[in-house]
């Protein structure tokens, strides 16, 4: 079950689309990701293709630490009807939408890829999600402003509370540590974002998925080893989640 990979020291959850990614821009970015290795410093952590997602919101940040088999039983039963409303609102996207994802750049502490909503369909998901966390007695926060007035669900009263990001993207690079010349690396990051080609993306929909390592890094060889980690998503089975 889902809830069963998460680790005793980490567990969130988070709402994502396209993850994994299609085939070719998971060949793309092992292209672009070879590049950076080799012209950013050590202290560059360059993401695996495997990681790359966009993430609709935050259920439950892992940063909040473990939760037990009981509390992960707990979190499906709060979040089932919670995305299910927000899946029937008129607004939630049907069927296949587009995003368009642009070169990398580095902004603040990581080099992210930012995607063009080409039919506003994320934004209409967060909408969405926004409408029924708040009808059943919860308040997301909202982008990377203040977060004091947001609370958990009712049903799932466990901090941290959910979090709506104001932008679409995906991370990509992270440093471990200051680089020794700052200025250089991400000049050299600029000249290889430089050969990266747009992308048209086809997603199918989205999927809550349990964040049993940080950032993503779940191990999964193929679509049925990611999809074990996936605790609700559009127009499927009911999985069990003992």
């Amino acid at each position: 079950a889902a809830g069963d990979r998460c680790t005793d020291d980490f567990c969130g959850a988070v709402l994502v689309c396209s993850w994994p990614m299609p085939p070719e821009v998971a060949l793309a970015y092992a292209k672009l990701s070879a590049s950076l290795r080799a012209a950013l410093p050590p202290e560059a952590y360059i993401y695996p293709a495997s990681t790359l997602h966009c993430t609709v919101a935050t259920l439950r940040a892992f940063t909040g630490g473990p939760l037990d088999t009981d509390a992960r039983r707990r979190l499906v039963a709060a979040w089932t009807p919670v995305l299910e409303a927000a899946r029937r609102a008129p607004e939630w996207p049907k069927g296949e939408f587009q995003l368009r994802m642009g070169p990398p750049t580095l902004e603040g502490a990581a080099g992210i890829f930012r995607y063009e909503d080409s039919d506003g369909a994320v934004w209409a998901m967060r909408r969405c999600l926004e409408a029924a966390i708040v009808a059943a007695g919860g308040v997301p926060a909202i982008g990377g402003g203040d977060r004091s007035s947001a609370k958990p669900l009712p049903s799932f009263a466990v901090a941290p509370p959910p979090h709506l990001p104001d932008i679409v993207h995906s991370t990509a690079v992270r440093w471990s540590a200051e680089p020794p010349d700052r200025e250089a690396a991400h000049a050299a990051f600029g000249r290889v974002a430089a050969s990266w080609a747009p992308l048209g993306i086809t997603v199918q929909g989205a999927r809550a998925v349990f964040e049993s390592t940080p950032y993503m890094h779940m191990p999964y060889g193929d679509e049925d080893g990611a999809a074990a980690h996936v605790f609700w998503e559009e127009d499927a089975p009911r999985r069990e989640h003992d």
